[in-house]
């Protein structure tokens, strides 16, 4: 077996620090998992607690991001009839070519500013 880092030569050992296990043949690892670099059972709670806190904040986050979107856009049932229909017949009429044109940016804000 290569020597390097998170691989062992000879039997199961664990670090210290990190609860990784490393088992050099699948019959020492006795779980039918293969050989090599793997959790170690006395860390798997700490990770589903790592997980489910992590979970937890994604939803919360995407409740955060719910509420700025209703304040930022507002629902569909608060635009007015009244406004839609003004927008469809703007875009017919500039379809049929009854939209105005200016010849720059200044002279459009000259326009409206007047």
């Amino acid at each position: 077996m290569p020597s390097g880092r998170g691989t062992r030569s000879k039997g199961t050992k664990s670090t210290k620090n990190a609860g990784i296990t490393c088992t050099a043949s699948l019959e020492a690892a006795g779980s039918g998992t293969p050989a090599g670099v793997h959790e170690s059972s006395r860390d798997a709670a700490v990770n589903r607690k790592i997980e489910t806190l992590l979970s937890d904040i994604v939803i919360r986050l995407d409740r955060i991001e719910e509420k700025i979107d209703e304040n930022v856009y507002p629902p569909e049932s608060a635009i007015r009839p009244e406004f839609v229909k003004r927008v469809k017949k703007a875009q017919a009429d500039i379809k049929k070519g009854k939209g105005k044109t200016y010849n720059s940016v200044d002279d459009f804000f000259k326009e409206i500013e007047a």
